[in-house]
């Protein structure tokens, strides 16, 4: 890549980390007003935490788990550009979380508590368990990606191929590891209780599952033409 791809792909990957932090933020704070939450709740949050990836797709931002569903395509030598997409989304994370951090009022606090106990939990889950979940959540991504423009050309709604998948990984909480990384930042700042051997593991773990989720259906659609 000449240097002007690389500046544009980093700035690139920082506008997608805040699309997802502000995502994740929207989706904590509404949380924070529900103790036990009902099937039509949950279903909300996974329409506000959609408007991330909607924005991301539309202004197209680089998105790690989104550039995964590319990647069967991609050269060997090209797969770096997944490395730094997921350096630069979290930078742009950290730029947020910090951001809300100083903010300081009623807001800010009660969603960087809710990130104490939902990152928590997380990291309380089973390892095997949190890759096949994050498996799944790498499908959803990459129908995301994929579906809107073939939506749209066969006169279907491009917005619905977007938000639905997402709405389905937040309803069912599957693992999104570029969101999880605003989950774990606010909790850190947030003086959550975390062993850092179990966080980087479950961090790579999810990170997998993503990448193997997210390349199935691309990489068995290739396989099926060239047979073809």
């Amino acid at each position: 890549m000449k240097n002007n791809k690389w500046v544009s792909l980093i700035v690139n990957s920082i506008f997608a980390g805040v699309c997802i932090a502000f995502a994740a933020i929207l989706y904590l704070y509404a949380l924070t007003f529900t103790v036990q939450q009902s099937a039509l709740e949950r279903a909300v949050y996974g329409l506000l935490f959609g408007f991330g990836l909607y924005f991301i797709i539309v202004m197209e931002y680089k998105l790690f788990t989104g550039m995964v569903a590319g990647a069967v395509d991609m050269k060997p030598r090209d797969y770096v550009q997944l490395l730094v997409c997921y350096v630069f989304n979290t930078v742009g994370i950290v730029i947020i979380g910090l951001m809300l951090w100083c903010i300081q009022n009623g807001m800010s606090k009660a969603v960087i508590a809710k990130a104490v106990s939902v990152t928590e939990a997380k990291l309380s889950n089973n390892l095997l368990g949190s890759f096949f979940s994050a498996v799944f959540c790498g499908m959803m991504i990459t129908f995301a990606v994929k579906s809107h423009q073939p939506a749209r050309a066969k006169g279907l709604s491009g917005t619905l191929g977007i938000i639905f998948p997402v709405l389905v990984f937040v309803y069912m909480g599957f693992e999104h590891c570029i969101a999880n990384q605003a989950y774990i930042f606010l909790a850190i700042i947030g003086g959550a209780n975390i062993s850092v051997g179990r966080l980087l593991l479950f961090m790579l773990i999810t990170a997998l599952g993503n990448v193997c989720g997210g390349i199935t259906f691309p990489l068995f659609t290739k396989l099926i033409k060239k047979d073809g």
